[in-house]
Formats: C-alpha cells, sequence, structure tokens
C-alpha cells in the first residue's frame, strides 16, 4: 500500500512517489483478415479523428487473394469528424483504384469499420455531402 503521507513537494521531488492501481481488461476479440477470391482486390481502409472535430487522418491498403500489398495510402486531413474522415479513406481508396490499371482486370472490394459513411456510399439520397458517382 502506498505511504498516505505524502505532501506536493514529495510530488515534484519524485513523480513516482505514489501509484494508483487500476485494472485493464485484457481480453480483445481477435479480428483476422479475410482474404478475397483471386479476381477480387480488397482495399482495407480507416480514418479517424482526435475529437469531433479535430485533427484527422486517413489510410488504406490494396491487397490480392493472398495479402501481397499492391497500394498503400496515408493521409492527414485537418481538422474534420471520425464519420467525414472514414468517408475521405473511402473516397480516396475509390479514385485511387479507378485510376489505376487494376480496374482493368479486377473488381473491387472496400473494407471499413464505420456503418455510417458506408451507408452514404450505398445510398447516396443520404449523405450529407455532395458524393462524386464514378461511371
Amino acid at each position: 500500500m502506498a505511504d498516505l503521507n505524502l505532501n506536493i513537494s514529495d510530488f515534484v521531488i519524485s513523480p513516482r512517489a505514489i501509484s494508483v492501481p487500476c485494472s485493464v481488461n485484457s481480453a480483445r476479440a481477435r479480428v483476422e483478415w479475410e482474404k478475397p477470391t483471386a479476381d477480387i482486390l480488397k482495399f482495407n481502409v480507416d480514418g479517424s479523428s482526435l475529437g469531433k472535430p479535430g485533427p484527422a487522418g486517413i489510410g488504406g491498403v490494396l491487397r490480392k487473394q493472398f495479402g501481397f500489398v499492391l497500394i498503400k495510402f496515408s493521409k492527414s486531413l485537418g481538422v474534420t469528424d471520425s464519420n467525414e474522415a472514414e468517408y475521405f479513406a473511402i473516397r480516396e481508396a475509390l479514385i485511387l483504384f479507378l485510376t489505376s490499371k487494376l480496374m482493368c482486370d479486377h473488381s473491387l472490394v472496400i473494407e471499413s469499420d464505420s456503418i455510417i459513411p458506408v451507408s452514404w456510399f450505398n445510398k447516396l439520397d443520404f449523405a450529407p455531402m455532395e458524393i462524386e458517382v464514378y461511371q
């Protein structure tokens, strides 16, 4: 048990003079990458922000069936919220794929962990911003 007869000078001189016990739940769900079939490429994307809104960034990795990396990206977005960051990650993956030669020979699956931005692409009428439609 920690000595409770400490004063403020004890923390200035020795900040480790006191410890606060905490418990950490180390149980985590195991998540594995599911490989696509041979004719499909998979773009795994993510976006995040530190705050709502806050400094945000995006990233993604395009892989073949056995995990071989074809394209990867990461970008800073400035200040936005996490849903818009996810949206921009999906958008960036689409742009990179549709402007590459890979588009001619492969189908694409984009995998994101955020259902709201995915729903914006699936139902363009519900998106809070204008989403460019590529044809």
